[in-house]
């Protein structure tokens, strides 16, 4: 080392003495020397360099991967549209690596956020998910915690979306296929819907003006009724739409609801009682008028109007049935021989509200003020009887009359009809057994009661009782009977024909009556009829022992 220095230190000094000399030589020759020179000074300067110090290290540990057991994976089903969704991993993640290696199917714009610990990534529609779809969200194989360590296997959760909002629209108020006037409409859906959407989807044909309400709903959907102004017009066909409607998630229906309905005919007069041009009608009898559908009390009684030869009948109007029949009761008893007029105008209104088809009216004439007649005569069996102070028929032979009547009922009952004049023209034919009389029923319950009626003035099933009641008393305790009443004055034959002609006419539309007369479960009959101030009662019980 010190002769390398002192090489080194001897170089200015041979430089100076060999330059002059190095000048006067050829240029090969001064080449050759400045090399040479050169070299020198080379190995002198490594040869002052100290040199670098060498340090051992260990070898660098492999890169490992994480495992699935590093993350979390969730799975959710009937999940809203609007949910968020979550990974979470146990160690800090590299974002912007996660974020790259994402993947959602179906396709859906999405927002992310992590927390402060950049472990837990949360996942939320920038919209909303795809209704009744199966959601992935993966983060692919590759994706770097913070430490630089990759995923070995897929990070992912799944989400399986509530379906699409379902909605129904049905009226509430029917009558068989068809929806009343009065109805209103239930809109249902089985999620929440805004009032406010559905007040702009919802579409009528014809225009429905109305108010929509919020009703209590089931299971956490929403319910409104739609109820109109006024009553829907009579016999038109409806439409109801929802256009447009989104729930309140802002998602479009699974099926938007429509509705096609009918609305019911207008209320019409099905029949008056007494009918049409009925002749020797009771000066006590009850007036009624039946219709087709429930009415209004208020508005019906308003537009029902009773005359007796032009002038005015007070009264007392009811209504029995469910509100299909208007019963009038006269205040006092109708003028004799009267020509009755009964009429419902077409201000009357249903329950629902809807206007009478039209107005309607029938003409009855009151029986003739009867002729006073000699006590204590007798008529026969197909004759006019006289009437006495009071009693049975014929001063007290009961048999005539009843006996008259037995076999008017039996000439219908058996398949003939009873005519006007009392004939029964083609009889026989049904297939039902002729009712026998039964004197015990006669004389114990029916002529009583015929008399309780005829003395009193009434004509009512239910005087101290019902007709079961009455047939107990009597020892009959069968529960098959039924009870017919004939309420008229004047002759007793023509009374009880009267009487018969009008159960008669209630084949048409299976009146009560009719219905007990014709009954074949019933195989026996009391009759009796009882006069008393030119009042004729006519009582008929039906009745089969058990």
């Amino acid at each position: 080392m010190r002769k390398l220095a002192a090489a080194v230190l001897a170089v200015p000094i041979l430089a100076t003495f060999y330059l002059p000399l190095l000048l006067r030589r050829s240029v090969v020759a001064r080449l050759g020397a400045v090399g040479a020179l050169a070299g020198v000074v080379t190995v002198a300067g490594f040869g002052l360099a100290a040199p670098r110090p060498t340090t051992a290290s260990p070898p660098l540990p492999p890169v490992v991967p994480l495992t699935s057991a590093a993350f979390t994976s969730t799975i959710a089903a009937g999940g809203e549209l609007d949910e968020a969704v979550t990974i979470s991993f146990s160690t800090p993640m590299d974002r912007t690596s996660v974020e790259a290696s994402l993947d959602i199917e179906p396709r859906t714009a999405v927002a992310l956020a992590w927390d402060a610990t950049g472990t837990r990534l949360t996942i939320r529609p920038k919209v909303r998910w795809t209704a009744g779809t199966y959601h992935t969200i993966t983060v692919r194989p590759g994706a770097l915690a913070q430490t630089g360590r990759p995923m070995a296997v897929p990070a992912r959760a799944v989400l399986v979306t509530r379906d699409a909002t379902a909605a129904s629209i049905e009226a509430t108020s029917l009558d068989g296929d068809r929806a009343t006037v009065g109805t209103a409409f239930r809109i249902s859906f089985d999620q929440p819907v805004a009032v406010g959407d559905l007040r702009h989807a919802l579409v009528t044909e014809p225009e429905i003006r109305g108010a929509l309400d919020l009703v209590p709903a089931r299971d956490g959907g929403s319910s409104f009724l739609f109820t109109p102004a006024e009553p829907l017009a009579p016999g038109t066909a409806y439409a109801i739409r929802l256009v447009g409607l989104v729930d309140a998630s802002g998602a479009a229906l699974a099926s938007p609801p429509s509705l096609a309905i009918t609305t019911t005919d207008a209320p019409r007069v099905v029949r008056f009682r007494p009918l049409h041009r009925t002749a020797d009608v009771d000066r006590g009898a009850t007036l009624s008028v039946r219709f087709t559908e429930s009415m209004d009390p208020a508005s019906t009684a308003a537009a029902f109007a009773v005359t007796a030869d032009g002038k005015a009948v007070a009264g007392k109007a009811s209504f029995a049935e469910n509100g299909t029949v208007l019963v009038f009761r006269p205040s006092s008893p109708l003028p004799y021989g009267a020509e009755v007029e009964m009429l419902v105008k077409d201000t009357a209104r249903s329950a629902a509200g809807a206007p009478l088809a039209g107005a309607s009216s029938v003409r009855i004439r009151v029986e003739a003020k009867p002729v006073p007649a000699s006590s204590g005569s007798s008529g026969g069996s197909g004759g006019s009887s006289s009437i006495g102070s009071g009693g049975a028929v014929g001063g007290g032979s009961w048999a005539a009359v009843e006996t008259y009547y037995l076999n008017l009922m039996n000439c219908t009952r058996t398949g003939g009809w009873v005519t006007s004049s009392g004939g029964c023209s083609s009889p026989g034919g049904r297939n039902v057994a002729a009712l026998k009389l039964d004197a015990g029923i006669s004389s114990k319950v029916a002529r009583p009661y015929a008399k309780k009626l005829a003395t009193s003035g009434a004509c009512s099933h239910f005087i101290g009782g019902n007709p079961g009641d009455r047939l107990r008393a009597a020892g009959y305790t069968s529960y098959i009977w039924a009870e017919n009443l004939g309420c008229r004055s004047g002759d007793p034959h023509k009374a009880v024909l009267g009487s018969h002609l009008y159960f008669q006419s209630e084949h048409s539309y299976n009146g009560g009556h009719w219905v007990n007369m014709m009954n074949s479960k019933y195989d026996r009959v009391g009759i009796g009829v009882w006069v008393s101030g030119g009042r004729v009662r006519l009582v008929v019980d039906f009745y089969h022992p058990r």
